[in-house]
């Protein structure tokens, strides 16, 4: 069903390693799976993806790729899901983000139903985890698991295959692996903020003038509004954060109700307490808002917020939690970036972080894969413009090479065998 989508690997490298694929990240494959995940992000980890197996919505399988003496060399996560109710996965559904925006009413979710999700399918980061010494391979090894992933879905009756929300890096690699590269449609842009600065008031002066000024104003707003914030780690405060969360996820279009959330969190807070730093604002005694941030590395990554909004309105409380207070908790704690995420760019370029791209490779049902390839090129550069629209009065334009998948070819490496 997808044997024709890969380019042919080169026989010595197929053959030097083997892929099997279990169904649960135990405890036996701990140490061997941080290997892989050295430098990667919080999302691909073994505690993050353990909390992930925890909800049934979908099956997970982790495909292994071992080498001639049995060193686990690579891994990849991948996920079966039936199309059953699920808003946490509404962003990870290829046809929610692919077949409904290129081919509208001519096609309806139960034809893409089920689907397999390659990579991991939450947190919005998805990357290749191969072993340190393979790196120079990572290619060989990226064609040799999608391959296998290929296999698993055609297996268990998959309709269509999704490896979303792929960094500009984990995408130049599929795009090398494909016979067609014309597959990768544009997901969205990703903010950080890199920590450059040894005190928040260096964090300010990078600023210019009226963002200096925005800043201090929002900071007085927080600070006149009677509201104050207390500092906890997850563990301590899952039961309390899934009614607040759950305005904000319906915002942004995820419908998950309340006790939902609370589930999610308890499940973050088993296998990730102590990286776990949650802000938690009060009226009072009542809490009317919080963020949820987790230190992975050398990085801070914010996972979750939610409020009360009628209990803040007015007092810049959002800014404050999400943005100035992590900052200055970065700049002590010695981290070196911020991962801020999705949605709202606009605010966050404007307070200091960079616009990163972020990829989905969508492989559609079998009657819609002819002419597939010729209906994502208007989509990369129609969303490329839509997000340019909205950061250009602070950062220009957003530079080709990065944003548009034809910058990446490399006339020396046609068949992708490099990296």
């Amino acid at each position: 069903m997808y044997t024709t989508l890969f380019r042919p690997s080169p026989r010595a490298a197929a053959d030097a390693t083997t892929v099997t694929a279990v169904a649960t990240l135990d405890a036996a494959l701990g140490a061997e799976w941080d290997a892989l995940a050295t430098g990667a992000s919080l999302f691909v980890s073994r505690p993050y993806l353990r909390a992930v197996e925890r909800d049934h919505a979908t099956s997970p399988r982790y495909l292994l790729a071992r080498d001639r003496g049995g060193r686990l060399v690579a891994a990849l996560p991948c996920y079966g899901w039936d199309g059953g109710a699920a808003p946490a996965l509404d962003h990870y559904d290829p046809f929610a983000m692919g077949g409904r925006w290129l081919l509208g009413e001519r096609t309806q979710p139960a034809e893409w139903r089920p689907t397999l999700f390659v990579g991991t399918r939450s947190g919005y980061v998805n990357e290749w985890l191969v072993h340190p010494d393979w790196r120079d391979r990572t290619r060989v090894l990226v064609r040799r698991l999608l391959a296998a992933a290929a296999r698993l879905g055609a297996g268990s009756g998959c309709r269509s295959l999704g490896a979303m929300w792929l960094t500009s890096t984990a995408a130049r690699d599929v795009q090398a692996c494909l016979r067609s590269r014309d597959r990768l449609l544009l997901g969205a842009g990703s903010a950080t903020l890199d920590i450059g600065w040894d005190s928040f008031d260096g964090y300010l002066a990078r600023l210019g003038p009226s963002r200096r000024h925005t800043v201090r104003r929002e900071l007085e707003r927080f600070r006149r509004s009677g509201l104050r914030v207390t500092e906890a780690g997850l563990a301590d405060s899952a039961d309390i954060l899934g009614e607040l969360a759950s305005p904000l996820q319906a915002k942004y279009g995820h419908r998950m109700a309340a006790a939902a959330l609370t589930e999610q969190f308890r499940a973050q807070a088993d296998e990730l307490d102590r990286e776990s730093w949650v802000l938690l604002c009060w009226r009072r005694d009542r809490p009317v808002g919080f963020t949820c941030f987790f230190r992975w590395g050398d990085t801070l990554y914010g996972r979750a917020a939610g409020f009360d909004y009628d209990a803040v309105a007015g007092a810049a409380a959002y800014f404050n939690l999400a943005f100035y207070r992590p900052i200055a908790h970065a700049i002590a704690t010695g981290a070196r970036r911020i991962h801020l995420g999705l949605a709202s760019w606009e605010a966050k370029v404007l307070r200091g972080a960079r616009l990163d791209p972020h990829w989905l490779w969508i492989v559609p049902p079998t009657r819609w894969r002819s002419s597939w390839g010729r209906r994502v090129p208007p989509q990369v550069e129609g969303h490329r413009r839509w997000l340019e629209e909205m950061v250009r009065p602070v950062v220009g334009e957003l530079p080709q090479r990065d944003w548009d998948p034809e910058a990446w070819r490399d006339p020396a490496d046609p068949g992708g065998q490099g990296r």
